[in-house]
């Protein structure tokens, strides 16, 4: 049970630290968004706090949760990056 674990969240270690980067990336960008792109990035910081804690506090029942919300918040991050780096032309 300790080996799925931990296969577990070596799998989305990686993903983390890509999540954590975009989110800081977002954050040096941030400043010269809009109101909109503030308001999205607002709401995505909760669940970037939940995130690292829930990696910091892990349990196995959490390893299936922080899989899922990693991979929405990380689409999230990549969405309003693209969008901040469009301009918001759409």
């Amino acid at each position: 049970m300790r080996d799925t674990m931990a296969s577990g969240t070596s799998s989305w270690t990686s993903s983390w630290d890509d999540v954590r980067r975009l989110a800081d990336e977002l954050e040096l960008k941030i400043h010269l968004a809009g109101m909109e792109a503030r308001d999205r990035w607002r709401a995505l910081q909760p669940r970037l706090e939940m995130l690292e804690q829930e990696i910091t506090h892990q349990t196995k029942q959490a390893v299936d949760v922080i899989g899922e919300e990693l991979s929405s918040v990380g689409t999230a991050l990549r969405r309003l990056r693209d969008d901040i780096t469009k301009g918001f032309e759409n």
